[in-house]
């Protein structure tokens, strides 16, 4: 079976419900569990949630921690969009129960388009995490601020596959806490920053197709990389598709894959749905891309297909 740990909090019930239909919709030949971590959650949006899963013959659990677990941490950057209940990936090894020595955390701004049946049966023997290179992994500040060194790069957090048990030998949760307290002002991107510090020589890099960035689709990546050809293919295949910055539901996304997200939104019950539903948003939307479709702003995101 694998196991899959997500963080909610109410606002994110909708999109949870999309990034768990494509999960099932993709890997139907596996018996999958889902533990859903979150201050508190109606029983309405979790019977939704339950519902999702045993039309696929999956099961999805719940867990509300205490709501001292987390009172070492508080948020820093990015406060509107990112709630306290992303720290509880840094408890993982203390909520799950201890019979779980391995599972896969997705942040819930997420599309899985394939098969992860390869990610979850990566080798962690002896490391904590399985992950994928940040976005930002190249500025020097990170590292200046976190105290290690460059070389051991930089990881982005919406997707982990934990070895619980390396997790639980080693307190992973309690030098998060730790290092919380002892250096609050180092910690500025929350939870990603403090997995960072507390693991960076406890990790495997996967490659990219398994936590498409945002970022990996912006205007000029195709300068920055070897082989561009096969760096685009890999933009237009991901197996696990993360919309780190923009939403797909913000009226003015322009990522060239968020129709995606709708593609699964419509197996949900907030089919039909979508941000441009009124005269108010569309005009907001035209007066937002305008510039970009006359050529007054450079493009935000690459062209994938021609014409693009």
């Amino acid at each position: 079976m694998i196991h899959i740990a997500c963080n909610i909090d109410t606002r994110f019930t909708t999109h949870c419900a999309v990034t768990l239909v494509s999960l099932f919709e993709n890997n139907k030949t596996s018996d999958i569990c889902v533990h859903i971590i979150a201050s508190g959650l109606p029983d309405a949006d979790q019977e939704i949630l339950k519902n999702l899963a045993v039309r696929y013959g999956n099961e999805v659990r719940f867990y509300f921690p205490p709501s001292d677990l987390l009172s070492s941490f508080s948020i820093k950057k990015c406060g509107k969009r990112i709630s306290m209940a992303a720290y509880y990936r840094c408890m993982l090894s203390v909520i799950l129960p201890e019979q779980l020595d391995k599972v896969l955390y997705l942040d819930c701004d997420i599309v899985v388009l394939g098969d992860i049946m390869e990610l979850w049966e990566t080798d962690m023997s002896t490391c904590g995490v399985a992950c994928v290179d940040d976005i930002s992994k190249d500025e020097d500040e990170r590292y200046e601020r976190l105290h290690y060194d460059k070389s051991y790069s930089y990881f982005n957090s919406g997707v982990l596959l934990i070895n619980l048990s390396y997790w639980r030998e080693h307190e992973v949760d309690k030098q998060c806490v730790r290092y919380f307290r002892t250096y609050p002002e180092r910690i500025l991107f929350n939870d990603q920053d403090l997995l960072n510090v507390v693991l960076y020589k406890d990790k495997v890099f996967v490659p990219l197709k398994w936590n498409m960035q945002d970022g990996f689709y912006r205007y000029g990546i195709e300068k920055k990389v070897s082989d561009w050809p096969a760096f685009r293919q890999a933009l237009l295949h991901p197996v696990i598709l993360h919309y780190t910055n923009k939403k797909p539901w913000n009226y003015d996304s322009m990522h060239p894959l968020k129709g995606e997200y709708y593609n699964y939104l419509d197996m949900t019950p907030w089919k039909g749905t979508r941000p441009l539903s009124s005269f108010k948003s569309r005009l907001q939307w035209w007066a937002k891309i305008f510039p970009y479709k006359v050529g007054l702003r450079k493009r935000k995101y690459v062209k994938l297909l021609a014409g693009g």
